[in-house]
């Protein structure tokens, strides 16, 4: 699978990795961002690992492993924070608004915590 990433574009990438999240397989879309994220320097690199922690907290979310869902999430809205509000074609800013909604409970370790459940994810919408 891996080797198969490697040979496609970066604009390939980039759908394949919204649409793997739009079908809530953020296990996947960690997969695909790590090529893009690994092939990109500066605020490209900032933006493709931002999404991959964000999607790889809400697998460890949806799996009830609250403390790896956590320590991603706050790694995520940190480097979403000093992102443009839009950047390669994502309202940047309104994703980091409701992933830190949803997040909040994780965050601040809340005693009645439940497993993610996928449609409250937030959605990825064009700038």
């Amino acid at each position: 699978m891996a080797e198969d990433l490697l040979n496609l574009p970066d604009s390939v990438l980039w759908q394949r990795a919204l649409s793997l999240y739009a079908a809530h397989d953020w296990f996947m879309v960690h997969e695909v961002l790590e090529v893009l994220w690994k092939r990109c320097t500066g605020r490209d690199a900032e933006f493709y690992q931002a999404f991959l922690q964000a999607a790889v907290s809400l697998y460890h979310y949806a799996n009830a492993n609250f403390s790896g869902a956590r320590q991603l999430a706050k790694s995520a809205i940190s480097r979403m924070a000093d992102l443009p509000g839009e950047y390669h074609g994502v309202d940047v800013k309104d994703y980091l608004r409701q992933y830190e909604a949803l997040m909040a409970p994780v965050l601040m370790n809340a005693g009645d915590l439940k497993p993610l459940n996928a449609s409250d994810a937030p959605s990825i919408r064009p700038a």
